[in-house]
């Protein structure tokens, strides 16, 4: 029997999900010590998310992960699509009647490497199950040196002081554990218990909808794909079908009708989704991995930190939205790479605490943002199952083919024009943190934002333009240092011209990596001055065309980016009041504003994995 033990960490993590692991990542990269405690022994079975957006896989290569990750045994290729497919049924019977096309990785690189304008990601997305990311991730964390890994651990309680967090943890034998923290974080999920313990309330609620999830293998289906290979396939009069690997797993998601209480048979629930709106397709499903009933949430918490900031929230436990949009786990990623720096530059001494509640001050924003999109999104299916329900016997009965094909092609035009969810780049890409305290205004003012385009620019605030260099293959996201990065654009034979800012850094213990790039006339331009600071986070903090003139000046900008003092003149704007009212608006009608803690996937909360 193990005996009950006290630890200290610098990081208590909770939850050894991506986010999680991806922040025990990140601190271990910048030197951070951190425990990181997981109710359950092996990683998840649960499917959940399906995409690696093209943001967090940029932010991957930042962290040294992407190529491992794709290479993966079991993400799918980079040769595979990311279609989806809009058809009356999956059977031989059902007909295609439009589809949103996607080209593949392979494919999207050779967009990205002649587009070479700053308006792309520096990488694409990928597909891959969180099964596969959760187990990979894990490997490479518990080889981590500075991080510790308990697993079988279930967080109860903490107490929060002004110098620390204590929290207290049941291993499975009944056993205690309490971990003595500087900060503790919950990465612990929507239902996060330490979200409830430390009083942060979660806005929103859950959608008034229940689907049934159905994760199962099946060759004959793989072998009977008269559409081809496909990412989602959106029967007619049902939910959707991911194709997970590109061999013989799927996930089925299938709405489930009001005042249902006979049990489900899972296998009944594939057969009806692939069947559509031609009723049951019958096909030998090899293996049910795991099924159970599960409700999408839109909601997000009413701050990620407590007021002492020692107790901080990222990923599913700061924010609840629906999969469409793919925004859920891969704002977490974001969440995880922007706390990661926070912490590090406050324990290493020269960060300012104020960083935390920058935190949530700058992250809360992008998220709404996106919970907005992702409503958007979601009426979209909600007016396409109207309209199904409108041409129901144009598209199943024995109609004339003058009334199926205009049925066809009133679904085509309301399908193509509604479009991809998961090429929303402005959501992505176009981050801005125009109204925090440490970011250093150069006076300009932003540009136009849309939410399907990215507009690169270096104004502070923004994420930073990906672009390659003259030699075509190193991207400027390759030169980006562990913690902070100045980049210094000049001629050939120019010499440094920074040299206060540079010296006032190393003074001040403030972790600089200094590049010079010569003579790239191309990515200056798209970066816009010549010299750019860039956080760990790849957002930039200041820009200028010259270094500061006087140590005083250098002092001053270093003294806000890393959150000591806020820049000269600062006042809270009123946008982002505008915009929280505009989402509490949205969630009321769309929620209700209830049953916000309960867990998404029903058998996922109890799962003995």
């Amino acid at each position: 029997m193990h005996q009950p033990a006290q630890y200290d960490t610098d990081v208590l993590i909770v939850g050894a999900g991506p986010v999680g692991m991806l922040l025990a990542y990140q601190l271990d990269r910048l030197g951070i010590a951190c425990l990181i405690a997981e109710r359950n022994i092996k990683t998840t079975k649960w499917p959940k998310m399906d995409l690696t957006n093209c943001r967090s896989m940029e932010i991957l290569r930042v962290l040294g992960l992407a190529d491992d990750y794709r290479a993966q045994g079991n993400a799918v290729g980079l040769d595979a699509n990311f279609d989806s497919i809009f058809i009356t049924s999956l059977s031989s019977e059902g007909r295609l009647l439009a589809n949103w096309k996607i080209p593949s990785v392979i494919e999207q690189r050779e967009h990205i490497k002649t587009h070479n304008d700053g308006t792309q990601p520096a990488e694409p997305g990928q597909r891959c199950s969180q099964i596969i990311f959760e187990a990979w991730i894990k490997d490479i964390i518990c080889r981590c040196a500075n991080v510790t890994f308990q697993s079988g651990w279930t967080y109860t309680n903490h107490v929060e002081t002004d110098d620390g967090v204590t929290a207290t943890f049941i291993e499975g034998n009944r056993a205690t554990h309490t971990v003595r923290a500087r900060y503790l974080v919950g990465c612990d999920g929507g239902s996060s218990k330490v979200r409830n313990n430390a009083g942060i309330k979660l806005l929103g609620g859950q959608i008034p909808v229940k689907f049934y999830l159905v994760h199962f293998r099946s060759a004959e289906l793989a072998q009977r794909l008269q559409f081809g290979r496909f990412w989602h396939a959106f029967p007619v009069g049902t939910g959707f079908l991911i194709d997970q690997d590109e061999k013989d797993t799927f996930t089925a998601h299938y709405p489930l009708p009001d005042g249902i209480t006979e049990p489900i048979d899972p296998k009944e629930i594939v057969y009806k989704m692939l069947g559509g709106c031609l009723g049951k397709w019958h096909i030998k499903i090899d293996e049910i991995l795991v099924h159970s009933e599960w409700q999408p949430s839109f909601s997000i918490a009413e701050s990620y930190c407590t007021e002492n900031r020692r107790v901080l929230l990222a990923g599913d436990a700061a924010h609840r939205n629906p999969p469409h949009g793919g925004y859920g786990m891969n704002s977490g990623v974001v969440d995880a790479i922007d706390l990661g720096w926070r912490l590090a530059s406050i324990l290493k001494g020269y960060g300012g605490e104020a960083l935390l509640k920058a935190y949530s001050d700058e992250r809360r924003p992008m998220m709404i943002r996106a919970l907005q999109r992702s409503h958007r999104h979601v009426l979209e299916h909600v007016i396409l199952g109207d309209l199904y329900n409108q041409l129901h016997d144009s598209l199943t009965s024995s109609s004339s083919a003058a009334d199926l094909n205009h049925a066809v092609a009133l679904i085509k035009s309301y399908i193509t024009t509604s479009g991809p969810e998961t090429l929303d780049r402005g959501i992505e890409l176009d981050l801005r943190y125009d109204y925090s305290p440490f970011i250093y205004p150069d006076g300009t003012s932003p540009g136009p934002w849309d939410v399907k385009s990215y507009t690169p620019s270096t104004r502070p605030g923004c994420r930073a333009p990906h672009v390659f260099l003259k030699d075509g293959i190193t991207s400027s996201y390759d030169l980006l240092g562990v913690e902070w990065t100045l980049f210094h654009f000049t001629g050939e034979n120019e010499d440094d011209s920074i040299k206060i800012l540079t010296d006032v850094a190393k003074e001040r213990g403030f972790p600089l990596k200094y590049v010079v790039l010569r003579g790239e006339s191309h990515v200056q331009k798209i970066w816009e001055r010549n010299i750019v600071l860039v956080r760990p986070d790849t957002h930039v903090a200041w820009r200028a065309n010259e270094g500061p003139s006087t140590q005083a000046e250098a002092e001053r900008i270093l003294l806000v980016v890393s959150g000591n003092m806020p820049f000269p003149g600062y006042s809270e704007s009123e946008v982002l009041a505008q915009a929280e009212e505009e989402f509490l608006k949205t969630a009321e009608a769309f929620t209700g504003n209830s049953n916000s803690d309960r867990p998404a996937v029903v058998g996922e909360a109890t799962a003995p994995y």
